[in-house]
């Protein structure tokens, strides 16, 4: 199949802004321009957000928490937003940001790369635990994965975890790859705007993060209705925040202090509340031994 990059806008629902995709290989995706603030100042946090979420809506999501954050520590904090996954990890790599939340699959990625140590995870539903979705449209007779053989699919982030490396893992197991599998495939590089192609009709099915679909389902209703999971994959270790190598241990436990402590304290809460999480937990890595080893696999299977 030839590569056919190609833009719509998504009008209806959360905002208003192009969405870029490419109905093509991973190699050849095409990620959004990134958009990123920087600070010189030594006092400030820098914080980058992973794409899970376009950047309107990232701001949007998270701007209280990054205000709590610099009420609570005296520091003022700046947000990073990239246009992927791995224009985060390289922020880490370069050191011009100081903490990112980061996909679990972009963190395990950057793991081979990075000495990078995993600090704290969302708790949603009791455990600091997510799923990939398969996603399909009410009535539409597809009803598992397979039935998506030769229609037209959405996957996230070429390092996502549950938009990409999931569904093109269980792809594999059954001898398939995304190319001859899917009539056509694009990479929305946000789970958000995966659920808004399959709104419009763009394309037949998704690939998606539980937390966002869950979100989105709570938050607004009318942004997911008609849409089914047709798959619920094994659980993974939540999206970690991660500290930057050589961040200093005062700064690193002084923001772990401030995210698990959310919990205790009423604004803290409400926070909480409105990222539809229960708290924050410090986590280590091997909460995402899982994740490697379904890389591993998907390596020795090449």
């Amino acid at each position: 199949m030839g590569s056919l990059i190609y833009r719509f806008s998504l009008l209806l629902v959360l905002m208003l802004i192009p969405m870029a995709a490419a109905s093509c290989s991973d190699s050849e995706s095409l990620p959004p321009q990134m958009d990123t603030a920087s600070t010189s100042n030594p006092a400030d946090i820098r914080i980058s957000i992973a794409g899970m979420f376009t950047p309107k809506e990232t701001y949007s999501i998270y701007s209280d928490l990054l205000d709590y954050i610099s009420e609570q520590t005296g520091r003022s904090t700046v947000l990073q937003q990239t246009g992927s996954y791995m224009s985060v990890n390289d922020l880490l790599a370069h050191k011009e940001t100081d903490f990112a939340l980061l996909c679990s699959g972009g963190y395990v990625e950057a793991s081979h790369h990075l000495t990078l140590i995993p600090l704290v995870a969302p708790v949603v539903n009791g455990q600091p635990l997510y799923y990939s979705y398969i996603l399909a449209r009410e009535g539409s007779g597809i009803e598992k994965l397979e039935d998506l053989r030769g229609r037209r699919f959405a996957l996230g982030d070429p390092l996502s975890l549950t938009g990409t490396l999931y569904p093109k893992s269980r792809l594999e197991s059954a001898g398939y790859n995304l190319d001859d599998f899917f009539g056509e495939y694009i990479y929305t590089f946000n789970h958000d705007n995966s659920i808004k192609a399959m709104m419009e009709g763009v394309v037949d099915g998704a690939a998606v993060d539980s937390l966002i679909f869950d979100y989105m389902k709570a938050r607004d209703p009318a942004s997911v209705e008609g849409l089914v999971v047709i798959e619920k994959s094994p659980p993974f270790g939540s999206p970690p925040i991660v500290a930057r190598p050589g961040i200093s241990n005062e700064i690193r436990d002084e923001l772990v202090g401030v995210l698990v402590g959310m919990q205790d304290d009423p604004k803290g809460r409400e926070i909480l509340a409105q990222l539809g999480i229960e708290r924050f937990v410090q986590v280590d890595a091997s909460l995402y031994q899982s994740i490697e080893q379904l890389e591993a696999e998907m390596t020795f299977r090449q």
